[in-house]
């Protein structure tokens, strides 16, 4: 693929179909269409998304699609410049050290979030929202489906961040969903070994609940040390080899 800020799509698709609804706000079905067709290739890094172009793609008004690519940008999936004219598809981090590099990052941004939050007091309203998410996270494991699996699963992790009173860290938001996001793909691919996938998804369910429990148990220590166990365990495995691996740009 030649390089260029109008880059075309890596896959060869149809036209994608208008969002469904399912009973939620246009808004969302459009954002979780465009996130899943950048998460797995379909619009490649560098893409330029035109708003009258994805308008008529989608069948939908440019109100709810310029909300979705707000979402997107918050994501860390899409940049917005030129006095918000121009929306990019970003370049996730696609060399292997470069990944593993903000995920080291990661074990100590996690950590200690989860800390200051168990030392701050978990509020109700948080524990409600944490709670709801590791029980989408559960729901979207079996059968396993990635868009609505990692959504949540971001949303966990940035949800804390948020939460833990330290502004600084808040500052770090972006580079806990790009990271986040980074797995998608590979995981995706994944779906075929069927064991092995559920026996990742079953770790991960276990470590997040533990955070959870830690962080409500109010010792900062023992939720420190859960949150970092779970990005060492991916830092551990060859999820940022496989990730790094499918994120390369394309030289077609």
């Amino acid at each position: 693929m030649t390089g260029g800020g109008r880059a075309s799509a890596r896959k060869k698709s149809k036209p994608p179909a208008k969002p469904r609804i399912a009973g939620g706000r246009l808004v969302d079905g459009i954002t979780a269409q465009l996130r899943e067709m950048i998460l797995d290739h379909t619009i490649a890094p560098g893409t330029v998304l035109l708003q009258n172009e994805w308008s008529e793609r989608l069948q939908v008004s440019r109100t709810p699609l310029r909300e979705a690519f707000r979402i997107l940008e918050r994501d860390g999936l899409v940049r917005v410049s030129n006095g918000n004219r121009t929306i990019e598809v970003v370049h996730f981090a696609s060399r292997e050290h470069e990944l593993r590099g903000l995920y080291e990052v990661r074990e100590v941004l996690d950590g200690l979030a989860a800390r200051l939050l168990a030392n701050a007091g978990l509020q109700d309203e948080t524990a409600l929202e944490l709670d709801s998410l590791l029980e989408e996270m559960d729901e979207a494991a079996q059968p396993f489906d990635s868009s609505r699996w990692f959504s949540a699963h971001m949303a966990f992790h940035v949800r804390i961040a948020e939460s833990c009173g330290n502004s600084r860290l808040r500052q770090q938001l972006d580079l806990i969903r790009m990271t986040s996001l980074s797995l998608h793909a590979y995981l995706g691919e994944l779906s075929s070994a069927g064991d092995r996938l559920a026996d990742m998804l079953t770790t991960a369910a276990k470590q997040h609940h533990a955070i959870v429990a830690a962080i409500r148990s109010g010792n900062g220590d023992l939720a420190e040390m859960a949150a970092c166990q779970h990005i060492r365990t991916v830092l551990d495995s060859d999820l940022i080899e496989g990730a790094a691996g499918l994120l390369k740009p394309s030289t077609d």
